[in-house]
């Protein structure tokens, strides 16, 4: 898996850490991240609410058109099962 670049902001006591430890912990939430931003955990937190054909989805095949489609279809919607 390819390292992936992205902004954090992460508030904490200057005067506690040096530099060393913030780095070694800015990069154990990036991998954790990686880990949970995959399909698969995406697939099983959230659900596709079709409006027009009456249907709620959670099929992995049905979550990655919703999600990778160009333009939303209206009255579809993501919604996090939560």
């Amino acid at each position: 898996m390819k390292p992936v670049e992205r902004d954090l902001l992460i508030l904490l006591h200057e005067d506690r850490y040096n530099e060393q430890e913030i780095q070694y912990e800015v990069k154990q939430i990036s991998d954790m991240l990686s880990l949970v931003e995959t399909m698969d955990y995406l697939a099983t937190a959230t659900e596709v609410a079709d409006c027009n054909k009456h249907r709620v989805s959670s099929k992995r095949r049905v979550l990655e058109r919703a999600f990778f489609r160009k333009e939303p279809k209206a009255f579809e919607f993501i919604v996090h099962k939560n």
